[in-house]
């Protein structure tokens, strides 16, 4: 449970300090856009605009304080599935929360942009169509390396766990091994995004396209090595499987940070290129007027064909909503962000509804919030009661402080079809001619009661 949490922590904790980065200057004259508005940089000095930065930087830094603190509540909780259920109620939580003061300065800036008179009219779309010409940064050659030795450790595991029918291990491997290629593909897809037009100059669109492009593809390949790197590793604890849970808690956590540390120097890169071309920045395209991003954050533009659109909140892309791929991309983010709450009703479920293993018809059941298993005592060839249970590490299914549920291996022994609560002291092993089984009941008095039926039978 404490070293659930603390993997949570390092791994959650830097999210919300790339949020808190990200969005901090937003309002700078450094950056492209003041809260996702258009609004020159001498007009952010007045004294209005500075009041409404000051205000979100506090506001800001507030709200990112309160949630660095609601996790310490996750130490103190017994329960695993309430802890995780705070975990990702709190991720959601970092992802936007911090976008709130975000959007109400946003709204603020656009008020005075009326108010003032600053608003402005883009009528005119630009196109340069020297810059359409600028090759391609993203080159297969650079990325072949990482893709071909991201496969040798799946052609490795086939050969260590095929014949152990262990291929959980080989799909675990082959996941990871994949990511790399996807890598790829996503440097390709940034790669080949519409370039923003800044300036009447077209070797200033040129070199400010460049410089974005080669910060892309450097991010999609470093992550890509990285990936490769946790790919071998994988392989490597999966075949120490005495110990090698833990290594792959540890690697995880390591490759999480290694990520993040990677994403935020691009970031950090990105940002440097836009205080460098600040003054060069003479024109608005008309495709990215404030009339189509909702609070600065959402794009809605009937007229753009895109697909995905350079974001004015931070750094990185975001979909176009009139457009029907970018619809359905949106709306399936969502659903999925709904099925977490659900997800965690259903954790808190099992943690909380005791196991029952009875005997009904000379069947052993075995049911918690459904029927898992019925073993007919005519199927059973042999039987153990076991008093000392074995070191299991989880194949698939639930492995909680008091229920083991799924597939589970004992190391040197094989996998196992298990359901029981390890906080009790006495299990039944039990064979048959398709499966193995470890069980209990609720308490070693429900399983000592199944365990007198099945030798009642067996004798």
């Amino acid at each position: 449970m404490l070293i659930m949490n603390i993997v949570m922590a390092v791994v959650m904790y830097p999210i919300l300090l790339m949020m808190y980065f990200m969005l901090r200057g937003a309002g700078d004259e450094n950056r492209s856009y003041c809260f996702g508005a258009t609004l020159s940089g001498k007009l952010r000095k007045e004294e209005p605009v500075q009041k409404v930065i000051v205000e979100y930087k506090k506001t800001l830094k507030k709200g990112c304080l309160i949630l660095a603190v609601i996790p310490i509540i996750c130490f103190l909780i017994p329960y695993i599935s309430i802890a995780m259920t705070i975990w990702f109620v709190w991720i959601l939580a970092v992802c936007f929360v911090p976008m709130v003061p975000f959007a109400i300065a946003n709204k603020k800036i656009q008020e005075l942009k009326i108010q003032m008179g600053w608003e402005e009219a883009y009528e005119v779309s630009y196109t340069d169509l020297k810059s359409v010409t600028i090759s391609k940064k993203v080159k297969l050659i650079e990325f072949l390396p990482p893709i071909l030795i991201s496969i040798v450790p799946v052609i490795i595991s086939i050969v260590l766990f095929g014949d152990e029918d262990l291929w959980i291990f080989i799909v675990l491997v082959a996941v990871f091994a994949v990511c790399t290629l996807l890598f790829y593909l996503c440097a390709i897809w940034c790669d080949r995004q519409k370039i923003s037009v800044i300036s009447y100059d077209s070797d200033t669109n040129m070199n400010y396209a460049r410089a974005k492009k080669q910060v892309w593809k450097n991010l999609w390949l470093a992550c890509a090595w990285i990936n490769t790197t946790f790919t071998w590793c994988m392989l490597f604890f999966t075949w120490q499987r005495s110990w090698g849970a833990w290594g792959i808690v540890i690697a995880s956590v390591v490759y999480a940070i290694a990520v993040m540390a990677v994403c935020m120097m691009e970031i950090k890169r990105l940002w440097q290129i836009d205080v460098a071309y600040a003054d060069k920045k003479t024109i608005i395209d008309a495709v990215e007027d404030d009339r189509n991003w909702i609070l600065g954050m959402f794009y809605y533009n009937k007229k753009d064909k895109h697909y995905m659109v350079e974001s004015r909140m931070g750094t990185g892309t975001t979909v176009n909503l009139a457009n029907k791929a970018g619809l359905a991309t949106s709306l399936f983010g969502v659903l999925a962000l709904l099925c977490i709450p659900l997800a965690c009703i259903w954790m808190i479920l099992v943690e909380m509804t005791p196991i029952s293993m009875t005997v009904e018809n000379d069947k052993i059941i075995c049911e918690q919030l459904s029927t898992e298993y019925e073993i007919p005592f005519s199927d059973i060839t042999d039987y153990e009661v076991v008093e000392d249970l074995p070191e299991m590490t989880k194949m698939s299914g639930i492995g909680m402080d008091n229920l083991y549920q799924g597939t589970f291996e004992v190391y040197r022994q094989g996998t196992f079809e298990t359901f029981l609560n390890p906080q009790n002291e006495l299990f039944l092993w039990v064979e048959t001619e398709d499966e193995v089984y470890y069980l209990s009941g609720a308490t070693d008095e429900q399983t000592r009661e199944v365990i007198e039926l099945v030798e009642e039978y067996m004798e």
